[in-house]
């Protein structure tokens, strides 16, 4: 049920409209001898800048709000668009019972939408109505320019940044223009979560197990080269995806890898090599697409060779399965394979990724300096 608004910048009336949605959804509960609930445990402010991304995040919450019931104030801003002035509606909608279909928790929703000049007036609508001593997430699905009198504005009010590098139109630019926000005031206060690193994390566990294993431990300290296998990203086919980028600096940030001082070299159309200290080699791979989706990495592979005895070379892999189904783990001593964890892809929704962030409040530490060490390598790619 959603109520359009004609004073969209009076809070008094918006709250007495989400008030009284509520009061309509509990008395048809009543009649049904059934509770509905108002629940909110957090602020969840939107941005987003087309209508594409305005409907999807829309249907996404239904989702989200089944485990994190919130006060979500979706914008819309067009500032590519003529000139309109902010309109506003509001919305409550119930979570229902599996089994009884009853209604049981009540949800709300405040949507903002501006075109032109207006777009920056949307945070100065929008942050009168977050519902006080709640933390406050900031899902923020547009280009990150720390300028960008929005952005900044939504900042001082967060509590965490929510982005999704895997949408970024420009990934160069929009990751390094991330790893800035860590230098920024407010990122002091602000955590900042990547829905692109969170599915990394099975890869990244599956590396980490090889470390663990005493008989890989010599070879793993010979590690001379590291080759990450990437389907271009769909927004960008020519740049490197963010993926493969994150792992990369994850590694290097990890086992101390210091990026040297050389241009990267284009190995060929598909592949750009960076030299880090301990004379180890990092390509980055482009691959075909097949059943994977843009912007996914492929395979990682850690290889360490001696000169000495071909049987002392070693490959340390994580892969996906030809049917895009798994990760599989493996190890090559020599001749000798030893076959590591296979664990089910995980195609976890959007919805279901951030759910998972709205749980966090804190600055992820190993993110931080991963995407450090990713925006180095970017750096250096611009110089070339």
């Amino acid at each position: 049920m959603q109520i359009q608004l004609e004073k969209t910048l009076d809070v008094e009336v918006v709250e007495r409209q989400l008030a009284a949605l509520w009061q309509q959804l509990a008395g048809d509960a009543a009649q049904a001898d059934a509770a509905v609930w108002r629940a909110r445990v957090a602020n969840l402010l939107v941005f987003v800048t087309d209508e594409a991304l305005f409907s999807d995040a829309q249907h996404m919450l239904d989702e989200l709000t089944a485990q994190h019931p919130s006060r979500v104030l979706l914008m819309l801003g067009d500032g590519e668009a003529a000139d309109r002035d902010i309109e506003m509606a509001v919305e409550s909608f119930c979570q229902t019972d599996k089994r009884t279909g009853a209604k049981r928790l009540s949800c709300e929703e405040v949507t903002l939408r501006a075109q032109g000049k207006f777009v920056v007036e949307l945070p100065s609508a929008a942050l009168p109505l977050l519902v006080s001593d709640l933390a406050t997430f900031v899902w923020w699905r547009a280009n990150i320019e720390l300028a960008d009198k929005v952005f900044d504005s939504l900042m001082r009010a967060a509590d965490r940044l929510v982005i999704d590098s895997a949408e970024f139109a420009n990934p160069p630019r929009d990751l390094v223009e991330t790893n800035r926000l860590f230098s920024e005031q407010t990122a002091h206060r602000v955590g900042i979560s990547d829905l692109n690193w969170a599915r990394l994390t099975s890869w990244r566990g599956l590396l980490a197990d090889f470390y663990d294993v005493p008989g890989y431990q010599d070879a793993l300290a010979r590690i001379d080269s590291v080759r990450v296998e990437y389907v271009a990203p769909e927004s960008a086919p020519e740049t490197v995806a963010p993926q493969a980028l994150l792992l990369a600096g994850w590694l290097a940030s990890r086992l101390g890898w210091q990026l040297v001082d050389e241009a990267p070299l284009q190995d060929s159309e598909a592949t750009i090599s960076f030299k880090f200290s301990q004379n180890i080699k990092l390509e980055l791979t482009r691959v075909e697409q097949g059943e994977r989706k843009p912007g996914r990495l492929a395979s990682v592979e850690l290889r360490a060779r001696s000169e000495d005895s071909a049987s002392s070379t070693a490959s340390f892999i994580v892969s996906r399965s030809a049917d895009n189904l798994h990760l599989i783990a493996e190890a090559q001593l020599g001749a000798k394979i030893h076959r590591g964890r296979v664990l089910p892809v995980r195609n976890r929704s959007a919805a279901n990724l951030l759910g998972r962030e709205l749980e966090i409040l804190c600055n992820d530490q190993i993110y931080q300096e991963a995407l450090a060490v990713a925006a180095t390598m970017l750096d250096r790619l611009a110089e070339v």
